[in-house]
């Protein structure tokens, strides 16, 4: 039952701090450092008790290492290039690291949709400018001010959500794993 306890921290607390670098992005369009370090590190202790519980959540470990450095090096590739920016490309590698390659295609799809769309609205709001007197430095102020931002933390959050999702994280199956592995 504790590793089952550990897994749920470590996964809330992994899909919390997306939350909180999507709040960061937007009012800032800065994602601290810390918080892709945090959902990194809480990928550790939740692999290690799956593992020793027996539980087969993830795929093997070299599989999730090596998504991690995939998107790693080729958002690094679009952080040289001003394409995105470096909190987002630690975000971004962060999650794939939990995510792995079994889902990193539905991952990498939903960012990139929900990414375009918020595109899109960046756009629009440029354009029309709908409110009067958004909080300043935030995103809508510096997008209404005429800079092309997008708070791609936002997307990078949401896109982790449907991929662990996808994969079964926060399921009834997962915990029927744990708890047929008899652990304590």
């Amino acid at each position: 039952m504790i590793y089952l306890m550990i897994f749920v921290f470590c996964f809330v607390s992994a899909l919390g701090l997306g939350v909180l670098a999507g709040w960061t992005d937007f009012r800032g369009l800065t994602i601290p450092n810390i918080l892709p370090a945090l959902i990194l590190a809480s990928f550790v202790p939740a692999y290690a008790v799956s593992y020793f519980a027996g539980a087969e959540i993830f795929s093997s470990l070299g599989y999730h290492v090596g998504a991690g450095f995939f998107v790693l090096l080729i958002t690094f590739i679009l952080f040289s290039l001003k394409v995105i920016g470096g909190g987002d490309s630690k975000l971004l590698s962060a999650y794939a690291l939990w995510i792995g390659f079994k889902a990193l295609p539905i991952y990498l799809f939903y960012t990139a949709l929900i990414g375009a769309l918020l595109g899109v609205a960046a756009l629009l709001l440029k354009r029309w400018k709908p409110f009067k007197n958004p909080s300043e430095g935030g995103w809508i102020a510096r997008v209404q001010g005429g800079e092309n931002k997008v708070p791609y933390g936002i997307p990078i959050a949401i896109g982790a959500l449907i991929a662990f999702l996808s994969l079964g994280y926060p399921t009834l199956e997962t915990l029927a794993l744990f708890m047929a592995s008899g652990s304590s």
